[in-house]
């Protein structure tokens, strides 16, 4: 009888669109820093319906590892919603630890050994950053992010939209179900969500992006704004009592 494969102590979840330029290089790393913590870790990367040849190139660099797992979109699901399919691929195969970066190479692996050692400490583990390298307008809109959401939702939460963030695979399945599809910045929500059950924050360098450029132009930072305030309604009318309706 054939042995079942040990199950992965940590899923490493990366959406990417259109990061034919970094993406294999972002992968690289960051498995060099894990295999030198001794980790045995599952990535999983989410192909969002991807223009270019981000798909290609992941499928040539990739196609012989065991601990890559591939899915593709169709269509475009938005960041967010990709890091949720990406959560529960990750407790399907029963992984108790999920980590999420980003494909631009800005989430520095270098800090990875300082949140993996607070892994215990509480159920999510956020990067807080306290040195950026991504331009003022980013820096800004997460300014300006986190002024809102002390105001509108009273969180703590010093930088509830970061992409580099651990968390117990346990405590996750809930929250998961409680996040309309329609939500767009979905990691905002599950922050808010898991905030009451505590959360660390370890202060981290958020680099220039290795390759290509944001997808994201600098005016629909406002629409994404008036877009949060509906979905923050939403989930306040749906699923948490103690999350304030904002005034309209």
């Amino acid at each position: 009888m054939t042995a079942c494969p040990p199950v992965p102590e940590l899923a490493v979840i990366i959406p990417v669109y259109n990061e034919e330029e970094c993406i294999i290089q972002v992968v690289e790393e960051w498995t060099q820093v894990i295999r030198r913590e001794n980790i045995h870790a599952l990535f999983i990367i989410l192909d969002d319906a991807s223009t270019d040849r981000t798909l290609e190139r992941i499928r040539c660099a990739c196609q012989e590892r065991p601990d890559v797992m591939l899915i593709t979109h169709q269509v475009n699901h938005g960041h967010g919603q990709s890091c949720l399919d990406g959560y529960r691929k990750a407790l399907e195969r029963k992984i108790p630890r999920i980590l999420q970066i980003d494909s631009d190479g800005q989430c520095d692996p270098a800090f990875f050994p300082m949140i993996w050692q607070a892994r215990d400490q509480a159920c999510a583990i956020y990067g807080k950053r306290r040195h950026r390298d991504d331009g003022w307008i980013r820096v800004f809109a997460s300014w300006a992010l986190r002024q809102f959401l002390r105001i509108a939702v009273q969180t703590k939460l010093s930088d509830s939209n970061v992409p580099y963030r651990l968390y117990q695979s346990k405590y996750l399945a809930e929250a998961l179900t409680r996040i309309p599809k329609t939500f767009n910045l979905a990691n905002i929500a599950l922050a808010l969500l898991l905030e009451p059950l505590g959360f660390v924050e370890i202060p981290i360098h958020f680099r220039e992006r290795l390759g290509g450029r944001c997808s994201v132009h600098w005016i629909r930072f406002a629409q994404k704004a008036i877009q949060l305030q509906q979905n923050l309604n939403q989930l306040a009318d749906a699923t948490r009592p103690n999350l304030v309706r904002i005034r309209e």
